[in-house]
């Protein structure tokens, strides 16, 4: 009787986060893309609480559902960062939001996410996530990389697995990213020379020791210490 009780509670849950994608919908057209087209000053600011709303609103729908999360600390975005994460569930993302003040920083995302998925690539969009398709365009994922590490106020954050685990074991670093992100982000900080240096150090001693479940922030001041 209990396990029927709590599947109920789990569908009701799935039902609830169906429900609020159908409403928010309506704001994003209405508000947040025109928004951000006639004050284009404004859009990090407009999609940031834009997400941060509607990851609320689906965390507690799950939490009805009896998903339990504990997030510590938080992510200053108010300048350029590189968020480092596990890839360990499809609430990655909505942790990384939360945690995330004052705006939501972009994400390296896969390119079948790019359109014709309800409120998220619309998000993506606005946010100026760095489109990537490793396998067939490994050379222009890098270069969508490089480039949103350049351009993007609030900093990056990436999933270096490259996927979810299925088995919750933390899947082999592909670094790649990370190191085109911490190159762009040196912006003459430090000799070029010095600065490769400290980015090799730090794709293959410090990536592959991020625990699972651990997000580790890297701002551009420790990035290179």
């Amino acid at each position: 009787m209990l396990s029927v009780l709590r599947g109920v509670r789990s569908l009701l849950s799935v039902l609830l986060v169906g429900l609020l994608f159908m409403l928010m919908s309506l704001p994003l057209r209405l508000v947040v893309v025109p928004g951000s087209f006639l004050f284009p000053s404004q859009r990090f600011r407009l999609v940031s609480l834009f997400m941060k709303t509607i990851v609320h609103g689906i965390w507690t729908a799950l939490r009805l559902g009896g998903a339990r999360a504990r997030r510590v600390g938080r992510i200053p975005t108010d300048e350029p960062v590189l968020v480092v994460a596990n890839h360990q569930s499809l609430t990655d993302i909505l942790q990384l939001t939360l945690l995330a003040t004052p705006f939501t920083p972009a994400f390296v995302t896969r390119r079948r996410y790019q359109r014709y998925v309800p409120l998220v690539s619309a998000s993506m969009r606005l946010l100026g996530c760095p489109i990537v398709d490793p396998r067939r365009d490994p050379h222009g994922s890098v270069e969508a990389i490089r480039r949103g590490a350049r351009e993007l106020p609030h900093g990056i954050f990436i999933f270096p697995e490259g996927h979810r685990s299925r088995d919750g074991e933390v899947l082999p670093f592909r670094i790649a990213g990370a190191e085109t992100i911490l190159v762009s982000m040196n912006r003459g900080a430090m000799p070029q020379d010095m600065f490769l240096n400290q980015i090799h150090r730090f794709g293959k001693e410090v990536l592959p020791r991020v625990q699972a479940h651990k997000i580790t922030r890297v701002p551009l001041a420790e990035a290179v210490s």
